[in-house]
């Protein structure tokens, strides 16, 4: 379940993905009421088995039965954050009736990673990767993505990897300076990100590392900032989700401490 919306005074609109026909959505009738016999089974970023009747403009749920709920889990703030972001990015990217297998699985592998205790960052840089590759927009990491110069020493020069959301991947030191002295160019780029050649190798091991198989411990910096960026070019505006779920989250842990 990617988001639920009010409909009338009892009914809702669940937007879903599923393997067979990818992001999809549908009225649940009187789910908002107390005694209604499935309401409280469509919980956000739930894994369900839907029935549904074919309707003129939205197709009606008659049937729910949970496969997997991690609600329990999305109590915490940070996971919340995570779920919300990446639902949030499959919503906005994902056109309607169309089946993307592989990012389904992502997204059960993101589900039941989510609820263990791996490292957030490299989880949500992760899952970016996975979304983005899917959906054909994976970022070349191989070769400068503006003049085609294969990677070695070029594109890592003082051990630094230069990336771009707007050139989709990997900037060679030449075209890196290019655009820093241009600042027009720059700006139209999406913004220049460097890091470091570790934080670059494990960018791309990220790319075929199972979510599962992450550490619990941060041990992969900041990457998440990267591939959010790459994920936001995309959308064509910043993630919703992360600019309300991250101040929330903050000040949850805050009290939490306090408490």
């Amino acid at each position: 379940m990617l988001r639920m919306r009010a409909l009338g005074e009892a009914d809702r609109i669940v937007t879903f993905f599923s393997r067979e026909r990818g992001k999809q959505s549908a009225v649940a009738r009187g789910a908002r009421k107390i005694q209604s016999k499935f309401g409280a089974r469509l919980d956000f970023f739930s894994r369900v088995t839907l029935m549904l009747h074919v309707g003129k403009s939205l197709d009606v749920i008659t049937a729910v039965q949970t496969v997997k709920s991690i609600w329990e889990e999305l109590v915490d703030p940070d996971r919340f954050a995570a779920a919300s972001y990446v639902a949030e990015s499959i919503d906005t990217l994902c056109e309607p009736d169309l089946a993307v297998p592989e990012l389904y699985d992502a997204l059960c592998e993101f589900q039941i990673a989510l609820a263990r205790r791996v490292d957030r960052d490299a989880l949500l840089a992760a899952m970016d990767l996975r979304l983005l590759s899917a959906l054909g927009f994976a970022p070349e990491f191989e070769s400068c993505a503006r003049c085609g110069a294969a990677l070695g020493r070029r594109p890592l020069k003082g051990g630094r990897a230069h990336l771009s959301p707007q050139a989709c991947g990997l900037l060679c030191d030449k075209c890196a300076r290019e655009l820093r002295a241009d600042p027009k160019a720059a700006a139209a780029a999406g913004g220049l990100f460097s890091v470091s050649a570790l934080e670059f190798a494990r960018l791309r091991a990220l790319r075929e590392t199972p979510l599962e198989a992450i550490e619990p411990q941060g041990k992969h910096g900041q990457l998440h900032r990267v591939t959010q960026a790459f994920v936001e070019y995309q959308m064509g505006r910043r993630s919703r989700a992360l600019a309300v779920a991250g101040p929330q989250a903050k000040l949850a842990r805050s009290m939490s401490r306090k408490g």
